[in-house]
């Protein structure tokens, strides 16, 4: 796993109270950063050439808090520097967020969430009812008559 020190990392915006994220998805949207640079979907001298064309290109929007704005600006390099890379083509993100929600939906807790749980959910068979047969929802549910 590749360390970050104060040095490689960003300087991490922080509000007045000292916290460097207001809301889940702003801490999310960070570590996927760190995990694709770990894993080489990028470099960290794209990331931040990326990173800083976004901040540039779109400051922070009127009533938009500084994280708010910085992590709309993480997020839209995110995006920029998957489809520079190869890796999503323009206009996938939606589809690939809503893709990510139904396999974390289909996923048991404690389980790693997976992208192909989008489609087929880990730990489920594959049948059909036999004509005339209850088909069965959940234990709380028992059929539909």
């Amino acid at each position: 796993m590749k360390e970050y020190s104060e040095s490689t990392l960003p300087e991490i915006v922080r509000d007045q109270d000292e916290r460097a994220f207001d809301a889940p998805w702003q801490a999310q949207a960070f570590a996927l950063v760190l995990r694709l640079n770990e894993n080489g979907c990028f470099s960290w001298e794209d990331w931040v050439r990326v990173f800083s064309e976004k901040i540039s290109a779109s400051p922070a929007r009127p009533g938009e808090s500084v994280n708010d704005a910085y992590f709309r600006q993480w997020v839209d390099a995110l995006d920029a520097i998957l489809i520079e890379t190869g890796q999503f083509a323009p206009g996938d993100s939606p589809t690939r967020a809503a893709m990510w929600r139904v396999a974390y939906l289909n996923t048991p807790h404690g389980e790693a969430v997976r992208l192909e749980h989008a489609t087929c959910p880990p730990d489920h068979e594959h049948f059909a009812p036999r004509r005339g047969e209850p088909l069965v929802v959940s234990s709380a549910v028992k059929s539909f008559a």
